[in-house]
């Protein structure tokens, strides 16, 4: 496999066959440090890889090409929670944020082993005969264990039913901590993600990832203002990191509509920064930037950044047709809320309302939360007269929370 997949994958300053047997070379003698940097540097080189294949303009920042990946839904979730637990880590290295552990090495090793695996098998983006891939071949260590157990439970079973021990392992590393705290949450499984986020942090402290969890954990459960104040603070720490920007937006945002108009501006304007930084890659803040234009009357950018956003689904579904020869609609549920949302403020009414008609009515989206965007369109046709649909007016009213 590897001297298959390595010829695709090298350039200049990278072969990921030689990386591999450097990468080998240190963990047979336990340098945990060099252990680490190799996985984050074969993450950044192969994560550029995959961006390029899509036609994308790869950049230096590996949080920004794995969401590149992602953006395709090349990705299953479990995937891209282990990818960025990997790049957190190295990270975490580079920039001296942490100190070493005697697992770290083993841990890194586990996540980029899932990279590759992921690369090799399902990606598309490589052409491998090969239908497995492993670093770890027989090894049974602790760390093994428990990483095979919490994807088990990611994949198959119920999180909110999940129990472990304060002193457990899971929640002594960051980077298991963190996965298992951010599905509870997306779960709502609120009073368990305080929980064992409040045990993570009593080792950690100072961990970028658990305390922007927190903040989440915090605007999920309503207390907006302290949300605010942390990550803020953790934004001050470590400037225009996305994940901070998107948590702290998306704070304001609420705190905008639970009545404080003056948060108007400061949501908007994070959101259309976001935007502009992306490339106009990222649609979840393009759509919310083409939103707050709209809101504040500015209807030409709203109109623009709307259109780019139809512009950017219709680029990935010709790359995966014709590059990559994936025939199948890729496109998640909230893909399709966004594409729907951006056709109403493009203007183009008539699309937008087979598009909403589709994602509230179809069979395959059964189950899913209509409320989140039936709201934001019920708020679109209140505040905005520009905007006129008896259809539309009427899946707002049967869809949205009441």
């Amino acid at each position: 496999m590897v001297n298959q997949v390595s010829q695709q994958i090298s350039s200049t300053n990278f072969n990921l066959e030689e990386d591999l047997a450097q990468l080998k070379k240190v963990v047979e003698v336990n340098a945990i440090e060099a252990v680490v940097f190799y996985t984050g540097r074969i993450l950044e080189a192969t994560s550029t890889f995959c961006v390029t294949q899509l036609g994308e303009k790869a950049k230096s920042n590996v949080f920004a090409n794995i969401e590149y990946i992602n953006d395709y839904n090349l990705l299953d979730s479990t995937t891209r929670h282990w990818a960025h637990a990997l790049r957190r880590l190295a990270n975490q290295f580079r920039h001296l944020l942490k100190s070493t552990e005697e697992h770290d090495g083993h841990i890194a090793i586990i996540l980029l082993d899932v990279w590759l695996d992921w690369l090799v098998k399902e990606s598309h983006l490589v052409e491998s005969k090969t239908k497995s891939f492993s670093l770890l071949e027989n090894t049974q260590n602790d760390m093994v264990k428990q990483f095979h157990w919490i994807s088990e439970w990611l994949e198959h079973r119920d999180l909110s039913k999940l129990e472990i021990d304060n002193d457990s392992s899971l929640l002594q590393q960051p980077v298991f901590a963190s996965v298992i705290c951010e599905k509870l949450i997306d779960k709502k499984a609120i009073l368990k993600a305080s929980k064992f986020l409040k045990t993570a942090l009593s080792y950690h402290p100072e961990d970028l990832r658990l305390n922007q969890l927190r903040g989440l954990l915090l605007s999920r459960s309503g207390r907006l203002k302290e949300a605010e104040k942390l990550l803020r603070q953790l934004l001050k720490q470590t400037p225009n990191d996305d994940e901070t920007v998107g948590i702290l937006a998306g704070v304001i945002k609420k705190l905008w509509q639970n009545g404080d108009q003056n948060r108007l501006a400061q949501w908007g304007k994070l959101y259309i920064k976001g935007w502009e930084l992306s490339k106009q890659r990222n649609t979840y803040l393009g759509i919310n930037a083409a939103t707050y234009s709209l809101w504040s009357g500015d209807i030409e950018t709203s109109q623009k950044i709307a259109k780019d956003i139809i512009k950017t689904y219709q680029r990935r579904e010709k790359t995966l047709k014709e590059i990559l020869n994936v025939s199948t609609d890729k496109m998640d549920y909230w893909d399709h809320a966004t594409l729907a949302e951006a056709k109403l403020l493009a203007g183009l009414t008539k699309q937008a309302e087979q598009s909403y008609q589709e994602l509230f009515t179809a069979a395959h989206f059964d189950n899913k939360p209509h409320e989140v965007p039936a709201n934001q369109l019920k708020h679109h046709l209140a505040e905005q007269s520009i905007i006129s649909s008896d259809l539309l007016e009427e899946l707002a009213a049967n869809y949205s929370a009441k």
